[in-house]
């Protein structure tokens, strides 16, 4: 009986140090490149589908870049939903083009603004971009249950299950009473329509980290997210000794942290969105254009 407890209590280990190699990264990001825009905006989302890096900044401009060298392919354009009151704050590459030419697949952009704006707030707004550098939003997706978040719903796509994920805080970034939500939706299709209503009944799930987790803050700023595999990647803080540049990884099915990337000594910048190119992870941030981390 000691001999089998010992070897499944060995292979549990085994199991647990497998996974966590998958998150083993250097913790020194590399440089990819620097943005280049001629707007004075701060940069916010960005997300990435095959060679192609879109970088979006305040308001909703927006610019393609070629990898792996980040070379500017266009000049800086407005989103379809372009405006003042669009933070373009996450993107997101979905799974549907608006047609089948279409080079790119629809991005899904977060609002992520602080009032309501036309009875709607914390939009998702659904974008059709072209490679020369033109915009169209084909579709709207708001949360209609706005007290479910204060500032703010973002949302992201889980490609493999076409799933719609809504993130952020209940209350703000520096109340102690603050809560995480995650609400996972099946993915709308262009089909159901230019504007869709969900409400808390449509969501597959609907959860708080914390209850699942309490390795994760109450007091945390939201920046960006990105699915991998079975993960939901959330980079936190502004790059600062009090809000310090933190990846959390988040297990989707577990609903538990599977690793936390401490980069407080690294990147000093704020992380604004994060995807994955070729198996490493791409951050954009203000100040230090696209960085890199390389797995170990």
């Amino acid at each position: 009986m000691i001999t089998k407890r010992l070897l499944l209590c060995l292979l549990g280990l085994i199991a647990l140090t497998a996974t966590a190699q998958e998150f083993r990264v250097k913790m020194s990001p590399k440089d990819v490149g620097a943005l280049q825009s001629d707007q004075k905006r701060s940069f916010q989302g960005m997300c990435i589908y095959k060679d192609w890096l879109l970088s979006l900044q305040n308001t909703g401009y927006a610019t393609l870049y070629k990898l792996p060298s980040l070379e500017k392919k266009t000049q800086t354009f407005k989103l379809g939903s372009f405006a003042e009151t669009n933070h373009a704050n996450v993107a997101a590459f979905g799974v549907e083009k608006f047609d089948k030419n279409d080079p790119l697949p629809l991005v899904y952009v977060s609002q992520a603004y602080r009032k309501v704006v036309n009875g709607e707030k914390d939009v998702c707004y659904v974008e059709r971009i072209s490679l020369d550098g033109k915009a169209e939003t084909v579709q709207r997706i708001v949360l209609d249950d706005q007290h479910l978040y204060g500032y703010a719903l973002q949302w992201t796509i889980d490609q493999k299950r076409r799933h719609l994920i809504g993130f952020g805080n209940t209350r703000s970034n520096m109340d102690e009473n603050n809560r995480y939500r995650i609400m996972v939706f099946p993915l709308p299709h262009l089909s159901d329509g230019e504007v869709v209503h969900l409400t808390a009944n449509d969501a597959l799930e609907n959860y708080f980290i914390q209850d699942k987790d309490t390795r994760y803050p109450s007091k945390v700023v939201g920046q960006g997210a990105c699915v991998w595999k079975n993960y939901l990647l959330l980079p936190t803080g502004f790059g600062e000794e009090d809000t310090p540049s933190i990846i959390y990884v988040l297990d989707l099915k577990t609903r538990t942290l599977r690793n936390i990337l401490d980069l407080s000594k690294t990147l000093t910048n704020e992380m604004e969105d994060i995807d994955f190119y070729k198996g490493d992870f791409y951050i954009q941030t203000n100040g230090r254009g696209v960085v890199k981390l390389k797995y170990k």
